[in-house]
């Protein structure tokens, strides 16, 4: 930095270097309230950016400098420039906010355009999130977790199951997405946690209240009633988040509850279990499918699909 700018600096912020500002900047994200792996995080993706823009006069910077930095990024790797453009934007709205520019030049670049690819969820992770679930989550949640591994359903799916929908052996399921009616044995065993459909089901009835026996709910709250989209994938989230720590793959976003769908259906595949697609509710995957989909027929006549074991 020149002397003029130097001594310009001293009574105007704007001619102070982005890396003085980084600095400061730097306190206020380690004083936010976010875990220890996050702060790590954000603390490398500001020495990126100090590292390629660091001596530039923060007023000068303009939108095509970081736009440049970030479309650089994205050639190679697309999530973490995503990143990189929010650090980015969260350091200079801060440095609006503290008085050292008058406008956020990263409010005109462009967020890099990703196919977002969601990090597959291992048994031993599971595992471990199942462990930490069952000592700091409400009893709802590890009971969430087995039900979705076991049998394979979506979020809404889980949420709306109740004890009503158990008989003839089976739990029987209409999918909220498709409209699919799957039969799901209560005999199908999971040998990656030696638990049945049925043992799972079963463990469901006496950690909470059935508040009304024919329509209580297999994950349910204190009150009897369902949790909320929301807050089942929060509690994933969290506990995730608290028995896994920060997921810090640049390329691919953090599992979401519905990686447990995609789990169930691994682990029953690896044991030689053979009708998965029937389990999923999925149509056939073959290009034969689009020859045999029944558009629906056997949806509206009320047939059930029994999973095959």
């Amino acid at each position: 930095m020149n002397f003029i700018a130097s001594t310009l600096g001293r009574f105007f912020p704007k001619h102070r270097t982005l890396a003085e500002w980084a600095k400061t900047y730097s306190l206020v994200v380690q004083a936010k309230p976010i875990q220890a792996k996050t702060k790590q995080n954000r603390a490398s993706h500001i020495r990126r950016i100090v590292n390629q823009l660091g001596d530039r006069r923060i007023g000068s910077l303009r939108a095509h400098d970081f736009a440049a930095y970030i479309n650089e990024i994205a050639a190679k790797h697309p999530h973490l420039a995503r990143r990189m453009l929010i650090e980015a934007r969260d350091m200079l709205r801060e440095a609006v906010a503290y008085g050292w520019i008058d406008r956020d030049p990263t409010l005109g670049v462009k967020t890099p355009r990703v196919k977002v690819a969601r990090a597959r969820l291992t048994l031993a992770q599971w595992q471990a999130m199942y462990r930490w679930s069952v000592e700091h989550q409400p009893p709802w949640v590890p009971h969430m977790l087995a039900l979705a591994l076991v049998t394979g359903q979506r979020r809404g799916d889980l949420r709306k199951m109740k004890f009503s929908d158990v008989w003839a052996g089976l739990l029987h399921v209409v999918q909220q997405k498709t409209g699919e009616r799957i039969a799901i044995p209560l005999s199908l065993r999971l040998g990656a946690l030696d638990l049945s459909v049925g043992e799972v089901v079963d463990a469901c009835r006496s950690y909470a209240p059935l508040v009304d026996t024919d329509e209580a709910l297999l994950l349910r709250k204190t009150t009897g009633a369902a949790p909320v989209g929301a807050s089942m994938s929060w509690r994933f989230e969290q506990a995730r988040e608290c028995a896994l720590g920060a997921h810090d793959d640049a390329d691919s976003s953090p599992a979401s509850l519905h990686e447990c769908r995609s789990l169930s259906a691994r682990l029953y595949d690896a044991q030689g279990i053979a009708d998965i697609q029937t389990l999923l509710g999925h149509t056939d995957a073959a290009m034969t499918a689009l020859y045999k989909d029944d558009r629906g027929l056997d949806r509206r006549s009320g047939k059930w699909r029994e999973v095959a074991v």
